[in-house]
């Protein structure tokens, strides 16, 4: 198995939002605002991504709160659909973007020692068909606030799954894409482990997946053990038993590509707080997702078989 499992990994939680946006570009609030909104609710982090523009945030940086610059980029889709939005992770120089190729802009990002995350693929259209031919990133926005409390088209699971299947390991974000005061923020984030609030730890710790995303119930811990099953010839095949352990939801459900996964659903109007799952042979990732009564969920980083 690989992938790092960050309920089992030392160090503390921070909260954190990767998509956020000021007056520098269409964002509501200017940056000491933004940052300030962010600090006063409790995050430890958060990143600045106006679209095309780079600022230097450093001065908004606390003891306990880390201020991270960014940028939201729009190179052009050369497979006909919508522009790909590109979200660059602690870069401090602007990404050029007029007739570049998506995967040069990841470059430049890569080149100034940034992440490149694939933001909001349900609200652009774009299929696996966009995500094929693009190299270098190392998330999917699993969830994008903007984008639900505007059409309803914030859930980008089902284009996680196809990316893990067809293209490999890519981790999954929940993010804010905060713009405005009060329908897009503080509503989506990821939970990161790390040693300590330092760019260096954070950064780190988001890279490997040592992190999770969530709209409100927390995953509390994941189990991931030896086990053996039986093969359809009678013959012992050795896998993994993943035990997780959560807030009181609705269901817990355990996806991998096409059929492998299982599904743990509260019985009798009541509560599941913890299920279990054994990786069936053949499956190539594995990740647990819980649900709400209100339809809030949480997601855990892929494991990878």
């Amino acid at each position: 198995m690989k992938g790092v499992n960050p309920f089992r990994t030392a160090g503390q939680w921070y909260r954190g939002n990767t998509h956020s946006h000021s007056t520098v570009s269409d964002g509501r609030l200017s940056i000491a605002d933004r940052f300030s909104a962010y600090r006063d609710r409790g995050y430890s982090f958060l990143v600045l991504t106006d679209h095309g523009k780079v600022s230097d945030v450093s001065k908004e940086s606390r003891t306990n709160f880390l201020a991270i610059s960014g940028s939201e980029v729009h190179p052009e889709n050369p497979y006909s659909g919508e522009l790909y939005h590109i979200v660059a992770i602690d870069i401090h120089e602007p990404i050029r973007t007029e007739r570049v190729h998506p995967n040069e802009a990841i470059e430049q990002i890569r080149a100034q020692g940034g992440e490149a995350v694939m933001c909001h693929p349900y609200w652009l259209g774009h299929t696996i068909l966009d995500l094929l031919p693009i190299h270098g990133f190392f998330a999917v926005e699993v969830y994008n606030d903007t984008c639900q409390q505007l059409i309803g088209k914030g859930f980008s699971e089902s284009t996680w799954d196809e990316v893990l299947e067809k293209i490999g390991p890519k981790f999954g974000i929940a993010a804010d894409d905060s713009h405005g005061v009060d329908h897009d923020v503080f509503h989506a984030w990821i939970n990161v482990k790390a040693p300590d609030l330092t760019m260096g730890s954070i950064l780190q710790a988001l890279k490997t997946g040592c992190f999770y995303s969530s709209l409100g119930p927390e995953i509390r811990d994941i189990e991931i053990t030896p086990t053996q099953v039986k093969g359809r010839s009678g013959e012992t095949i050795d896998t993994h038993r993943i035990h997780v352990w959560c807030d009181p939801v609705k269901s817990i459900s355990f996806k991998a590509q096409r059929y492998r996964g299982s599904y743990v659903p509260a019985k009798d109007g009541g509560w599941v707080t913890e299920g279990e799952h054994v990786v069936q042979p053949g499956t190539k990732y594995l990740r647990v997702e819980i649900a709400g009564a209100d339809g809030k969920k949480a997601w855990s980083n892929p494991f990878f078989f």
